[in-house]
Parts: structure tokens; sequence; C-alpha cells
């Protein structure tokens, strides 16, 4: 099925690649390039060239910055409150950053919470009880405004070292009025994390199992989980392309994907990965509308859309194929290589 005649309806928009954490799990540790907030001359010209394209309906602060950590936070919010606005955010900064105005212009924050006390302090540098705090004033400011907006929901990544915090997490967010939690598995960045997973490529009841149970004990503490996939599954589903979303990075280029947004690293069932930002253009230098519409992007939009692409988790070939190292090109010649995303497979999921 063709896709080009798609409008572009949803952005990623990364104010800042910089955070005030330094998550133990997080891709930035790998970056050789400095952290940098969006420029104001930049910032002007991408909320112009938003505001041109009618069809956008949704904007996701975020990326892989904090974006509350960005001076420009409650201006963008302010000037695009005519569409829906969702918040990726650690928490640890609503009550210095948000006021009731700002909060009444987001429709969704989703906050990232990976477990209890000693996890949180190990893995994020974070006390969780100050977090709560963090999360009840959020709840204060939607109270001050009379309003069901903004949501909240909270992004739990599981691992074999904090999946067990998942059950006593329920009960503390049981009182917090979370519309969702978001179960998203670890992808490993390094070797040494590869036996962290809670995922496999087949045969996985003992995580069933266990997600039975902690679906079962939702049910009674009133909470709705989402939940990833536990083995691999023919099908594939790409949230940017499927839902006709781009990502803007701080620095104006035009990327894909979180995935391919900047350099770095994965491990994917065992075997390491080097990774690097993929551009289909700058807004310094083209509009987003023309770049969304370049002959190169919807040709990769409608290989992707319709799984023209190979898969190399579950090829015959993968433990001695070479092009399984990088994502520069894939066995078809196709560039970038998106055949070992584990986003598509449902493992990990995008906001």
């Amino acid at each position: 099925m063709p896709i080009e005649s798609n409008p572009l309806r949803k952005i990623y928009l990364e104010l800042t690649d910089s955070c005030n954490l330094e998550c133990e799990i997080c891709y930035r540790h790998q970056w050789a390039e400095e952290p940098r907030d969006m420029s104001e001359e930049l910032w002007n010209t991408v909320l112009a060239q938003i505001k041109e394209i009618p069809a956008v309906e949704t904007i996701v602060l975020g990326g892989m910055g904090e974006p509350l950590v960005s001076p420009l936070f409650q201006q963008t919010v302010a000037l695009l409150r005519d569409k829906q606005i969702w918040v990726t955010s650690n928490g640890t900064l609503f009550k210095e950053k948000l006021t009731a105005s700002s909060v009444a212009d987001v429709n969704l924050f989703i906050v990232s919470i990976d477990g209890m006390q000693e996890q949180m302090v190990k893995g994020r540098g974070v006390v969780f009880d100050k977090l709560m705090e963090e999360v009840d004033f959020l709840n204060r400011l939607k109270e001050e405004n009379g309003k069901e907006t903004p949501h909240l929901d909270i992004q739990f990544v599981a691992s074999r070292k904090n999946i067990d915090d998942i059950f006593p997490l329920m009960d503390v967010l049981a009182e917090k009025k979370i519309r969702n939690i978001i179960i998203s598995h670890l992808l490993p960045q390094y070797e040494e994390q590869a036996d962290d997973i809670l995922y496999k490529p087949y045969n996985n009841q003992e995580l069933k199992q266990l997600f039975h149970k902690i679906r079962n004990y939702s049910f009674k503490r009133g909470l709705r989980i989402i939940f990833p996939e536990t083995e691999l599954k023919t099908e594939r589903h790409c949230a940017f392309v499927n839902n006709d979303a781009t990502y803007i990075t701080s620095r104006g280029e035009i990327v894909p994907c979180y995935r391919l947004s900047h350099q770095g690293s994965e491990v994917v069932f065992g075997r390491p990965k080097t990774l690097r930002q993929y551009s289909f253009g700058n807004l310094t230098h083209k509009h987003l509308a023309d770049i969304w519409q370049d002959p190169a992007y919807v040709r990769f939009r409608n290989k992707i859309y319709n799984n023209h692409y190979p898969s190399c988790p579950d090829c015959d070939l993968v433990e001695g194929c070479s092009l399984i190292h990088d994502v520069d090109f894939d066995c078809h010649g196709e560039e970038p290589n998106c055949a070992d995303c584990l986003w598509s497979r449902k493992f990990v999921f995008c906001d």
C-alpha cells in the first residue's frame, strides 16, 4: 500500500538532548557529541514550519533529552496549544518548572519510573519518595485547573534487575491517578547488560506466566497495564511510520525514529550493533513539509509500512552475517538497516 499521500500527523520534537540525570540504561552515555539545547533561531524556524502543516495533530516533547531542561519548554507548549501535546519526562523537575498554565495545555505526561527506592537510586540517582512528591504536585496543578488532563502514564523499563518491583510500585501508583502503566523491555547498550533482558526469541513461558500474574494484580489495584511482547512474532509494526510521525532533533535533523536519532550501540539477542544517526535533511536548509515528501523518505516509509525489508532475528543466516553489526545497510542493499529493530517487534515501546 503506497503511503506517499499520507500527511505528517505527529512530530517528536527534541527541544534538548541534555538531561539532569545520568540513568544507568540511557543511550546518551555512548555519545561523542556534547549535549545541546535547540537554539532559539532554529526553534523559531521549527515552530513556524510546524504551523504551516495543518495536518499535524500531535507534538511529543521529548526525544533523547529531558524536555523540562529546555528554557523553551513553556513557550513551546503555549505556542502549540492547538495541538495534542505529550511530554515524556523523568518527572524530577515538575515542582521547579511546571505551572498551572503550562500544565493546562498538555494532554499527556509520560513519566519514567523503573522501580522502588533502591532500584531508583541505583538506576537513576532518584529518591523514590521525592519523585512521588513531584507526581503529587502535577496532580495538584491538574486539580487547580479543574481539568481531567493532562493524563499521566508511567513507563517502566523491565529487566531481571527490577521486575519484582512492579508489584509494590503498582500499590503506590494505584493512589496517584495513573491512566496507564506501560511496560517496555530493556534494550541493552553494552554486552554486560545482555543477560538482564526478560524476553527470548521463542518459548518464553516463564515471562508469560509472570505477565499473567502482573495483569491479575493490576486488576485488583484498578490499573491498566500495557505489555510488550515476550517472544518473537512475525508481525512487525513501526509506530513512527504507521502513525505518520517524524522526529526533529535538537540540531534540526529530520530522523525517522528514536533508534536512528543519535549514534550509539545496542545488543540484540546477544549480538552487539553500532547505531548511527540517519537524517533525511536539516530544517536549516529545507522545509519540513518538503523533507517529509522527499522521494527518499517516502520510499523508506513505504518499505517499512509494507514490511519489504529483511528480518534478522529469525534469519537462518544471522550468526554468520556481516551486516548485523551496524545499521548502514541491509542484505537487500537498502539503508538504513531496520531488520534488527526490536521496537517494531514490540519489545521496546515508542511513546
